[in-house]
Order: structure tokens, then C-alpha cells, then sequence
């Protein structure tokens, strides 16, 4: 991951491994999951699984202020996400 982001390995993050689809905000994604040092024990990645998500961020970037107008286009964006993904759910049933 290091090699490809070109993070050096100590300031890479990564959250759990999280199902797909994911049904959190990109809005939300800094400030309700958990973060960890891809450097440490404390939680495996278990990479080896399919369907998961994991997000991983370089732990020396902040957060992009965004402007009232980018944060309305980006949560306009991420609620008919999380709606489409709710109707397929309701209409195949939870198989996720």
C-alpha cells in the first residue's frame, strides 16, 4: 500500500474492514470510524476476505474544509447513494 499511495508506511491509517455496500457517509467517514496504524498488532486487516471495504488515509493530511456549497452537493450525492442502496436492499432482501 505504501509503494502504491507513496505514504510512507508509519503515516499510513486504515479503518476495519467494513461490509459492502457501505452505508456510512463519506461525509462522516473521518469522524465515525476508528482509526488504526497499518504498522500496528492491534487489529489484523484481514485482507484475505471478500466484500469488505477499508479505507486507509495518510495520518499527516487534515481534513479538506469544505464550503457550504460543496458540503450540500456532496450530501445531496451521498443521500441518493444511501437510498438506492436501501430500495435494493428492500426489494432483494438483506443477502448483504
Amino acid at each position: 500500500l505504501s509503494e502504491l499511495s507513496g505514504v510512507p508506511v508509519e503515516y499510513i491509517y486504515c479503518t476495519e474492514r467494513i461490509p459492502f455496500p457501505v452505508e456510512i457517509s463519506c461525509l462522516d467517514i473521518e469522524n465515525k470510524l476508528r482509526w488504526y496504524s497499518i504498522t500496528s498488532d492491534r487489529y489484523p486487516l484481514r485482507l484475505y476476505s471478500d466484500g469488505g471495504v477499508i479505507y486507509y488515509k495518510d495520518n499527516r493530511e487534515g481534513m479538506k474544509k469544505l464550503t457550504d456549497k460543496e458540503r450540500s452537493e456532496i450530501q445531496e450525492a451521498e443521500e441518493a447513494r444511501l437510498k438506492k442502496i436501501r430500495e435494493c436492499k428492500l426489494q432483494h432482501g438483506h443477502r448483504y
